[in-house]
């Protein structure tokens, strides 16, 4: 796991590419504390921040293979291929020879013998920079689901790419807000897919490979998920789950450097952390699992209809049940507080800082037992956990399903700006734009057909908001997370696996429930859905409504250029000590989080 950057430019010298790229990795050093390592050419630099986990003396990059007469190829990688055995040993057969046992160095011969073609190959997660001198052309890639993040802007003669949006605005690209930003930003949690919020910078779309050779920018894409009729009987799919999801777990606990698991007692995190036990286990190895409690101050946890019960418990239960060396991050206010700045530096973007700075201060703890860390991610999109797939009022309305859960922000807008950037009119365009892209199945009707468009909209717009900030969390303290849920075979598997057989036993997820029951206690495998818990105490909220009205007296704050005070105002008088309800916290805290953004990122409003 890694942090790549780098700048294709004819309008360069090689030695001020050189110095752009080295000043690009070094603002992603947080994702690679191990190594930096630049390379450059007449017309291309790469840069890399490396996170050692496979192979730390041969696996250094960038990487180069000269091909006689040809010129260099040149890779950087942030990722994991998990099946580059077996891909080293099919390039082998070809004639290919290694000199490391590296997955890096599997990517670059890979890309050598199929080209742009490789990717389709590779199982894994992964974010991939490639600069070949054969045609003077860049490639960058990313892995099926959109695990690790890739951002790229052009330039008046070239294109800067980067793991982090920090890394393009390092090498010079303006920090602008236009009217779209502002429709992407009232629309918290969603960022439409390519998208980056700020004017000029975009992300490439998962399963995507875009190239740039003389000035063009071409994409395509090499894997999308195909609807096709389930059938396998009840007996035979649960088979297949369980199957399916212990190889995941197995393949992706390989690292020379250990390998931990979050365990937050709920069915998902506990179900790969029991498999992963296993595995240690025959080898001799603890397995560490993490969770977080915010009832540490004496504050009582508050639940909704998302954040269901404390998890802590269960997440004991489930640790003396696998017999996992078990930590708990305590989360207090003063520690959430102090760490909003470092949170929202991370994400480099304004988000729900309710939950990611919790997420934060976990990765911290998890970053002092192992650089690896295996999660539960993806489990709710694959298997239907989430209350929209099983709500009819919210699956049913002609609306993004999760609305009933984070609403708008638009209210809070001043007129003039909702009057510009009409951020509900592009919402509506995101939403239909989306649905024309469902792969649907031929005859499905109904309910049926409804449930397959939310699922596609969960996929495509809430999962990457959570890959998001998962990967910036733990990234900002060189961590890897590895979602075992997403492997590429198990998620094609599970979306074609109809509602009603996800549903089985009248519950949530009932069929991955049959599945991890193998695994688990009764007590885990049954246990009602809780989201991640966020940050939802009264001590929380009232330094954030006190940090609120300290704003709303500052006569110039950037921040109510966009939002409108009298509406802020009424927010906090309505709720304040009232927790019935998170999203007026929630909205709070976004306009702070907003605020500073606009402070630290320098952001220009256009």
């Amino acid at each position: 796991m890694c942090g790549i950057a780098g700048i294709v430019d004819i309008g360069h010298t090689q030695e001020e590419l050189q110095r752009l790229a080295e000043t690009m990795t070094a603002t992603l050093a947080h994702r690679g504390p191990d190594a930096a390592a630049t390379w450059s050419g007449a017309t291309a630099a790469l840069g890399h921040s490396r996170l050692q986990i496979i192979d730390a003396p041969g696996g250094a990059q960038p990487m180069r293979l000269h091909l006689p007469g040809q010129g260099h190829i040149v890779v950087c990688f942030n990722g994991e291929i998990y099946n580059f055995e077996r891909l080293r040993q099919q390039l082998q057969s070809l004639g290919h020879l290694f000199t490391s046992r590296s997955d890096t160095e599997v990517v670059l011969h890979s890309y050598v013998q199929w080209g742009t073609d490789c990717f389709a190959h590779m199982d894994g997660i992964f974010a991939v920079a490639v600069w070949d001198e054969r045609d003077r052309s860049l490639v960058l890639a990313r892995d099926h689901l959109g695990v690790k993040p890739l951002y790229y802007a052009r330039t008046g003669t070239g294109l800067i790419f980067g793991s982090e949006i920090k890394a393009i605005l390092a090498a010079g690209v303006p920090a602008e807000l236009d009217e779209q930003g502002v429709a992407e930003l009232a629309q918290v949690p969603m960022i439409s897919p390519g998208g980056a919020i700020l004017r000029g910078i975009a992300e490439v779309r998962p399963a995507t490979v875009a190239q740039f050779r003389d000035g063009r920018l071409t994409e395509h894409t090499y894997w999308t998920l195909t609807s096709r009729p389930h059938r396998d009987d009840l007996e035979t799919t649960v088979r297949m789950i369980r199957a399916l999801l212990v190889d995941a777990v197995r393949a992706q606990l390989v690292a020379d450097r250990p390998v931990a698991a979050l365990n937050s007692g709920g069915l998902d995190s506990a179900t790969t952390a029991a498999i992963a036990t296993a595995y240690l286990r025959d080898d001799g190895r603890d397995l560490h699992t993490f969770d977080v409690d915010h009832a540490a101050d004496g504050t009582s946890y508050s639940g909704s209809a998302f954040h269901v019960d404390r998890d802590h418990p269960h997440a004991l239960l489930v640790a003396d049940h696998i017999k996992s060396v078990h930590h708990t991050t305590s989360i207090t206010t003063d520690a959430l507080l102090a760490a909003q700045d470092a949170a929202l530096t991370a994400m480099d973007l304004p988000s729900l800082s309710t939950i990611n700075i919790s997420l934060d201060l976990l990765f911290r703890d998890v970053s002092v037992y192992a650089p690896v860390v295996l999660s539960g991610e993806g489990a709710d999109e694959a298997w239907h956990g989430y209350r929209w797939y099983n709500d009819r009022a919210d699956y049913a309305t002609d609306d993004w399903p999760w609305h009933q859960t984070y609403r708008p922000v638009t209210p809070l807008l001043r007129q003039d700006v909702i009057d510009q950037a009409d951020p509900l009119g592009y919402s509506n365009d995101r939403y239909h734009a989306a649905l024309a892209e469902v792969p649907r199945l031929v005859g499905e009707t109904g309910s049926a057909r409804r449930i397959r468009e939310v699922a596609w909209l969960t996929n495509t717009y809430y999962l990457p908001f959570l890959l998001r900030r998962a990967d910036r969390m733990a990234m900002a303290h060189g961590v890897e997370v590895r979602v075992p849920f997403l492997s590429t075979q198990l998620f094609e598997y599970a979306w074609n696996v109809p509602p009603v057989m996800k549903g089985v036993d009248g519950v949530e997820k009932g069929l991955l429930r049959r599945a991890a029951a193998t695994f688990l206690p009764r007590e885990i495998a049954q246990r009602r859905k809780s989201g991640y818990p966020a940050s939802l105490t009264l001590s929380y909220q009232r330094a954030l409504w006190e940090r609120a009205r300290d704003l709303l007296a500052e006569p110039d704050a950037p921040v109510f250029r966009l939002f409108d005070r009298i509406s802020v105002m009424g927010v906090l008088d309505k709720h304040a000590e009232d927790l019935s309800d998170w999203t007026p916290t929630q909205h709070i805290a976004y306009m702070l989080e907003v605020e500073t953004w606009l402070r630290q990122a320098k952001i220009t409003i256009r």
